[in-house]
């Protein structure tokens, strides 16, 4: 079993969090997996998760002060066993340790690689030359390929097939990860499997020798796709004996790829001695390597399907439980709806003094109870659409004018407009015209659009609206030169009741509703819609909208 964890450093020390799960997110926000409690750091800064072939990705996810493996800025990366993480003021390091046969005194953890140049004559497998196995050799593969196929999970494939190999060979067995070439070799590759051969396990004998990988076979190995095979001399140092117990006996190395991940490598390596090495061990590498991999991607396979199941049933149970939820808040909020019109008109009728005079502080605080009033009728309002645009099936669709939809919208914003000294301007290309959709929910998506730009914006600057058509879509530009949104609340802007953080300041009235509506009614019309925003400087939303959705019949 492969324990990993992840080790943070920061201004508060050291910590070891362990990976269970195959994909966590970090950030300061309390809703990331591991929270690094820091300014500089983003809400959801980052996600570490690991692929189907084991390796660690880490993916920058649109934070502000960005990720670095090993000093260099990326976007996403596979990690190596060298590589440091910084998402500043914390330095992050993945630490993995593999379920390998040990014995006392004997760390398995790190091999080293050793160079023994002319001591060794490196062979690559030939198709052409391929021998029948013997009886006993087939039996073995049999052996080794009945153990795999009954395996459930891939993380045990290379364990279980060392523990198998080893046993049968009487020998050591080793999957290690290697870069491609030209990549130079690390001085310890990272080991995710190896076991010893029963003769090979007394801890004396461990003890005295000098374990290492051959330099030369991992080299060939990661740069050929075929497997290789090394024979050698007996060794005249007594320190630079094999990998195994052999009393300075000859000795055959044979390595194969059971599995290329791009940038790396997963390659078998056995090191057995001569006298124990079958006259086809060749084949019987070659062919053990091919059944690994065979039984790898089987497993990867079934994985995926589990996985592609589980989705599919969590997003089942996720949809039903939304539609719960949504027809529960749409009853809610009919109910409060119609409460607030009584209110409200009780309220009208006390402001405007028909019911008798009233004093100044009394008409102070009646004012007051309107304003507020007013402004949760709107929360309610944009609630209620909200929830029941999500209940309910398709829009009705039909053709309609799409520069009068635009020109409606452009005279609802006047008067806020006018208020702030905000020059209003659009520009239609006359290529814009007719276009299939519901007129209705497409103006109301232009306001919402139109009076968040007149909110967001200052006394004195402008807002422009631009309409151009495309290949069967039209594109609407709504520019701003406002308060801008922060970089790492980007992607947040369309999440319900959320409000980015400049945008509370500015502004304390607010529901967080408006661009969540405003997304559903693009998506209902399979559309898109995207942001682009500078802090401080203003922000363009960009429509793209089909024009020939199919009509309501």
């Amino acid at each position: 079993m492969i324990n990993t964890r992840l080790i943070i450093s920061g201004p508060r020390g050291a910590e070891e969090v362990l990976l269970e799960s195959k994909s966590v997110t970090l950030g300061r926000g309390g809703n990331c997996d591991v929270i690094l409690d820091d300014p500089n750091v983003s809400r959801v800064h980052a996600r570490i998760s690991q692929d189907p072939f084991g390796r660690w990705i880490v993916e920058d996810l649109e934070s502000q002060n960005g990720v670095l493996v090993s000093g260099q800025r990326i976007k996403a990366q596979a990690l190596l066993p060298e590589h440091t993480i910084d998402i500043r003021p914390f330095t992050l390091q993945i630490s993995q340790g593999t379920e390998n046969q040990t014995a006392p005194g004997v760390s398995l953890s790190r091999i080293p690689v050793i160079d023994k140049a002319l001591e060794e004559n490196i062979l690559s497998y030939s198709a052409e030359k391929a021998t029948i196995l013997s009886p006993d050799l087939m039996q073995m593969l049999n052996e080794l390929t009945g153990h795999l196929l009954k395996l459930s999970s891939p993380s045990e494939l290379y364990s279980q097939a060392c523990l198998i190999l080893a046993k049968i060979l009487d020998t050591f067995v080793a999957v290690v990860r290697l870069p491609c070439h030209p990549e130079p070799l690390p001085q310890s590759p990272e080991i995710l499997a190896c076991r010893f051969g029963t003769d090979s396990t007394d801890a004396k004998n461990l003890q005295s020798f000098y374990l290492h990988f051959s330099k030369r076979v991992l080299d060939a190995v990661r740069s050929a796709e075929a497997p290789v095979m090394a024979s050698s001399k007996v060794s005249p140092d007594e320190k630079m004996v094999l990998t195994v117990v052999d009393e300075h006996k000859p000795h055959v190395v044979f390595a194969a790829r059971v599995n290329d991940l791009g940038e790396m490598v997963d390659s078998l390596y056995i090191d057995i001695l001569e006298d124990k090495s079958p006259k086809e061990m060749f084949d019987f590498v070659e062919a053990a390597s091919r059944q690994i991999n065979f039984v790898q991607k089987n497993l990867f396979l079934t994985e995926l399907k589990k996985q592609e199941k589980a989705l599919r049933e969590a997003n089942i149970q996720l949809r039903e439980k939304d539609r719960i939820k949504d027809e529960y808040v749409s009853r809610v909020t009919h109910d409060i709806k119609g409460h607030l019109a009584a209110i409200q008109s009780c309220l009208y009728i006390g402001a405007d003094e028909s019911a008798g005079p009233l004093a100044e502080k009394q008409s102070n605080f009646l004012g007051r109870a309107l304003n507020r009033t007013t402004q949760l009728s709107v929360f309610v309002k944009e609630l209620l659409e909200l929830t029941q645009m999500r209940l309910s099936g398709r829009l009705q669709m039909e053709s309609f004018s799409l520069p009068d939809s635009i020109s409606k919208a452009l005279a609802a914003i006047t008067t806020k407009a006018n208020d702030k000294s905000i020059a209003v301007s659009s520009n239609i290309e006359p290529s814009v015209g007719q276009i299939v959709g519901n007129e209705f929910s497409i103006n109301e998506m232009l306001t919402n659009l139109l009076f968040n730009a007149i909110k967001y914006t200052p006394e004195n600057k402008t807002v422009h609206l631009e309409a151009q058509s495309g290949d069967d879509c039209v594109q609407i530009d709504i520019c701003d030169t406002g308060i801008g949104i922060p970089e790492d609340e980007l992607g947040e802007i369309f999440e319900e009741f959320f409000r980015a953080s400049n945008a509370k300041k500015s502004e304390k009235d607010g529901t967080g509703l408006g661009l969540s509506i405003v997304k559903q009614i693009i998506e209902r019309h399979r559309g898109t819609i995207t942001a682009q925003s500078q802090q401080g400087q203003g922000t363009t939303f960009s429509v793209i909208l089909p024009t020939n959705n199919p009509p309501s019949g």
